[in-house]
């Protein structure tokens, strides 16, 4: 609540620029409390307002199914959350380490890249699985291609093809700045990646849902914000098995493994809990265990800062 308050009270435009236009920080610059940020709050207040005038727009248009603000009204609405969260966790990068242009850049070409090797992935599943029947007796007992398409196996190869996109999109970030891999700075390249993956997916499944446009805005945007999460997830746990220098031995260090292997099993939850309820109490349920996890992470990235000032 605290942190809340303090995001609502006022704030200069000096303290926005010296936000924004702030120089990377030495840890004895640093403290280890709890961040407080606040910008983060400014802008989705900014998406909400915008959001809320272009579909009033929208609808009072008397051409409304084929208006020229429909795009504009579903990129607003996929872009104010992921990015809402995006500034957040740019704000808690006490290190400065990334300017506000790296973060935008790793947001487009990062997601696109992720985008890119999801979609190949899932060409390549078509074509390379074959669709053979095996028989015995006169019965089928097993077809590659249908085992891919019934049952949870679609969710499985979804969850796991998703999240390798975005795994390695991060890694190829991170070992940009392999000499100065903090956990804080893996949380947000990963936040960055994944606030991009959700926006260009949330885009896609709003356009398909014109008949309840509202709805399907606020929906996506709910669950847009797990891919920015498990993003971040995932940059942490990078940056915490390289240990400060990013080497390509954290590729099998058992702590960037089994991130993977938990985000793949959340992402896995997450689609299995929406495929069988039709409400969403599941689905927060398992967002507040991500981000449990999450502010554990956080956590460490603070004494990370302590255990360098130290030295």
């Amino acid at each position: 609540m605290n942190l809340i308050l303090y995001a609502l009270t006022h704030h200069s435009k000096a303290e926005r620029d010296e936000l924004v236009l702030g120089r990377p920080l030495d840890a004895e610059e640093m403290n280890v409390l709890w961040p407080r940020p606040w910008l983060y709050l400014r802008t989705l207040l900014l998406f909400v307002v915008g959001l809320v005038l272009l579909y009033f727009c929208w609808k009072n248009e008397q051409r409304f199914e084929s208006s020229h603000l429909l795009p504009g009204l579903t990129v607003v609405g996929a872009l104010a959350l992921p990015v809402t969260l995006l500034i957040f966790f740019w704000e808690i990068n006490k290190w400065r380490s990334l300017t506000l242009l790296d973060v935008l850049s790793y947001f487009l070409i990062g997601s696109c890249l992720a985008i890119t090797i999801t979609f190949l992935l899932d060409m390549a599943l078509d074509m390379f699985v074959p669709d053979q029947r095996w028989y015995y007796n006169g019965r089928n007992y097993f077809t590659p291609r249908k085992v891919l398409n019934e049952g949870f196996v679609p969710l499985i190869v979804t969850a796991f093809v998703e999240e390798l996109g975005k795994a390695v999109a991060i890694l190829a970030i991170m070992m940009s700045h392999r000499k100065s891999c903090h956990v804080l700075h893996g949380i947000l390249v990963g936040a960055a990646v994944g606030a991009g993956f959700a926006v260009f997916e949330s885009a896609g499944y709003i356009y398909m849902d014109l008949d309840n446009l509202l709805s399907a805005i606020m929906i996506r945007s709910f669950t847009a914000t797990c891919h920015v999460a498990w993003g971040a997830l995932m940059g942490g746990a990078f940056a915490m098995a390289a240990g400060g220098r990013f080497r390509f031995r954290v590729l099998r260090h058992p702590l960037s493994t089994g991130a993977f292997v938990l985000v793949c099993v959340l992402h896995f939850a997450w689609n299995y809990l929406n495929y069988l309820f039709t409400t969403i109490n599941q689905s927060i349920e398992l967002g507040v265990v991500t981000w449990f996890l999450l502010l554990l992470m956080i956590w460490h990235g603070l004494h990370e800062i302590g255990r360098a000032q130290r030295r």
